[in-house]
């Protein structure tokens, strides 16, 4: 019972360590690769089938999310009035313009239970191994680490790969069990192969290189020469598994094989460009990614690597330690090809290895002295000390409202009916936060601007800055155009600002959070923004 209870202690704070993480940026989207996710979503509920016509990632999560919506929708309609359907954007001129919020808020909420599942699954599996001591202890490092916790309410398909490789890795002990317990030849040890199976095909569709766990899966079937008969049809079982699980999460695998193979290739192609990324070149590489506190720094990677030794060591637990490295070496050997992959490339390792650091600090009974506990407790209570500086970049960047939400609580304050006010285009403002503006709202491309604005029929101008840097290539007959009109801007008086990051000149590409956002009025019009904040105060 107590350890039961302190499971559940473990959950509520997992829970409430990433729950104020959900709200902060609707009805915008709050991370850069949500899109990616969401806008196939959005296809299956215009079209309402299967295909989401786009395979960069596959579709599980895709899949789940629509699934939830679906749910929703009777709660929607009592809301609202109407279908959520209704609600959908008629096309995607933006990469930000999912709606309803709804949309967002079911796929971070499938992501936050995926977080939480891997809180769950990482005690289960450290029981196993370690006992009850090392399954609290990996429980608390599970919920508090930073890498886990900045991707437990965003809508990307890393954390969902991340639960199902673990569900794998779970499954893969349960079978080494049922071998040992009943033989080779056990019913118990099909079920446990053909369970492993479709977890490790529920991998692959929910991120095609996290299907190498089945490498673990196929390790818990080594055994002696005499029994190969019986643990090849293990491994008949297995096979099975994984490849009907992985059509049920992705159909595309068989029905759009060659597109699924094209989008493969060009997603190979995306990451060897790291410009792409950054104008610096892309980032820091994934073993210094690591290393940072933001994901799980050096006392973890540290920790991590003797813990891994001690598994190695001892006997008993050599077999899973060796699998879990093959498979860690499969995932990660691809990714050092190119200088830069994002460190969520290799979410699926960080639940193995907190729990290999678990049962490292508290081993298996019979247990450790008294000494070896304190010891335990002690460097566990250090590896949580130096999550602290993850946690607050965590908080800071993922748990700030949206420059464009904040602009329009704002004007909502300033503006009257007799008003009219310009907003570019570009900027990205969702209709129905423009519809919340008690004034007359019009929407013009940047091509358009100049000319409305000088016009003089508007009272003001919503406008931003353009991110030229390594967008446009000296050819693009944009270039010229896009120079003079920011010289043109340059020239209009800032009322308000909020926001500091650029817009950038491509639909297809994520505003953030932090989009810059400029207000100017006419001379003659000052009763609309006479209680502006002064330049010099951002908001």
């Amino acid at each position: 019972m107590r350890h039961r209870f302190g499971a559940a202690a473990v959950l509520t704070a997992a829970l409430a360590i990433r729950a104020p993480l959900v709200l902060p940026s609707l009805p915008y989207l709050g991370y850069v690769d949500e899109g990616h996710v969401l806008h196939p979503v959005l296809t299956l509920l215009r079209t309402g089938g299967w295909d989401p016509q786009w395979y960069l990632h596959p579709s599980l999560t895709i899949y789940l999310i629509t699934l939830l919506v679906h749910v929703m929708r009777p709660v929607y309609f009592l809301m609202h009035g109407h279908s959520l359907l209704q609600d959908l954007p008629i096309g995607a001129d933006f990469y930000d313009l999912i709606s309803p919020p709804e949309v967002i808020l079911a796929g971070r909420c499938v992501v936050l239970a995926a977080s939480l599942g891997i809180v769950a699954l990482g005690m289960v599996l450290a029981r196993r191994m370690a006992g009850q001591r090392a399954a609290l202890a990996v429980g608390i490092l599970l919920a508090l680490c930073p890498a886990l916790v900045q991707r437990g309410a965003i809508v990307i398909v890393d954390t969902v790969a991340a639960l199902c490789v673990l569900a794998t890795l779970l499954s893969a002990v349960r079978l080494r069990s049922a071998i040992a317990d009943g033989g080779a030849s056990a019913t118990s040890a099909r079920r446990e192969a053909f369970v492993a199976g479709l977890l490790a095909g529920a991998s692959v569709a929910a991120k095609y290189p996290a299907g190498l766990v089945f490498l673990v899966v196929f390790f818990a079937l080594l055994g002696p020469r005499h029994e190969w008969r019986s643990r090849g049809r293990l491994l008949l079982f297995a096979t099975t598994g994984l490849f009907v699980s992985a059509f049920i999460g992705m159909p595309a695998f068989v029905l759009r094989t060659r597109a699924v193979i094209a989008a493969l290739l060009e997603q190979s192609r995306l990451y060897a460009t790291p410009a792409l990324f950054s104008a610096g070149g892309g980032g820091a590489g994934l073993f210094r990614q690591a290393l940072s506190p933001e994901e799980l720094g050096a006392v973890v990677c540290a920790l991590g690597v003797a813990s891994y030794l001690a598994l190695l060591w001892k006997r008993t637990t050599r077999p899973v330690a060796l699998a879990w490295l093959a498979f860690g070496a499969a995932l990660i050997l691809p990714l050092l090809v190119h200088s830069y992959q994002p460190f969520r490339y290799a979410l699926p390792l960080v639940p193995p290895l907190l729990i290999a650091v678990a049962a490292f600090l508290f081993p298996a009974p019979p247990g450790p002295s008294s000494a070896r506990v304190a010891v335990g407790g002690l460097v566990l209570l250090f590896v949580l000390v130096s999550f602290v500086p993850g946690l607050k970049w965590t908080y800071r960047e993922r748990g700030v409202r949206d420059s464009r939400a904040v602009f329009i609580d704002w004007l909502v304050t300033k503006a009257q009916p007799s008003h009219k006010v310009l907003f570019v285009r570009e900027l990205a403002f969702l209709p129905k936060e423009l519809d919340r503006v008690p004034a007359t709202v019009v929407v013009a491309p940047w091509v358009e601007t100049r000319t409305l604005t000088e016009g003089g029929t508007f009272d003001a101008l919503v406008y931003g800055k353009f991110d030229l840097a390594g967008a446009l290539t000296p050819r693009d007959s944009r270039v010229s155009d896009l120079a003079r009109f920011e010289s043109w801007l340059e020239t209009l008086t800032i009322e308000a600002r909020f926001g500091s990051n650029p817009t950038p000149i491509y639909t297809n590409f994520w505003r953030s959070n932090g989009e810059l956002i400029l207000v100017a009025i006419r001379s003659n019009s000052g009763e609309l923004l006479r209680h502006a904040l002064p330049v010099s105060a951002t908001q």
